[in-house]
């Protein structure tokens, strides 16, 4: 097909964080209707269709894929740490769960995908490399709707005040 057809789509989703000290606990869900996917303006993927990507806002719109497909439902969980509670400032790490189910397909079959995120970052805090960031990221996901992967991220950032 070119791409081409009706749009009918409805989503919605909703998250709640609790945080004490230096630990957060996130959970959520999210419902896709099933008549069409989630609408992804200006897909730089397509040919002919744009010049670029767009990053969507969803809550599930994470490291491998963003569980936004036709009749997904998604519940998500996500552990967060920030270690400046125990005395080392710049330090985070988090671990996000999602797993999605209902996923409408052309043949009319209901699929399921899930995916693990473990994600570490540290910001230096002082001295000649303020502001450096590393970060490591690790993703899995595992789906009967797109292919599987694992990936590996190695992040380096530099925050930098202008003003």
């Amino acid at each position: 097909r070119d791409g081409r057809g009706e749009i009918d789509n409805r989503t919605w989703s909703a998250m709640f964080t609790w945080n004490l000290g230096g630990h957060g606990l996130t959970g959520g869900y999210q419902s896709v209707s099933d008549a069409s996917n989630f609408v992804q303006l200006n897909q730089g993927s397509l040919p002919d269709k744009g010049a670029g990507g767009a990053s969507l806002y969803l809550f599930t719109d994470r490291l491998l894929t963003s569980f936004n497909r036709a009749g997904e439902n998604t519940w998500f969980g996500q552990y967060a740490y920030d270690f400046s509670t125990v005395g080392v400032p710049g330090l985070r790490a988090s671990m996000v769960y999602l797993k999605g189910d209902g996923i409408r397909t052309v043949s009319g079959d209901e699929h399921k995908e899930w995916e693990r995120d473990l994600l570490l970052d540290y910001v230096i805090q002082e001295g000649t490399f303020k502001g450096l960031g590393l970060g490591a990221r690790y993703a899995t996901l595992r789906s009967q709707a797109a292919p599987d992967q694992d990936q590996t991220r190695l992040i380096l950032s530099y925050s930098l005040a202008l003003f």
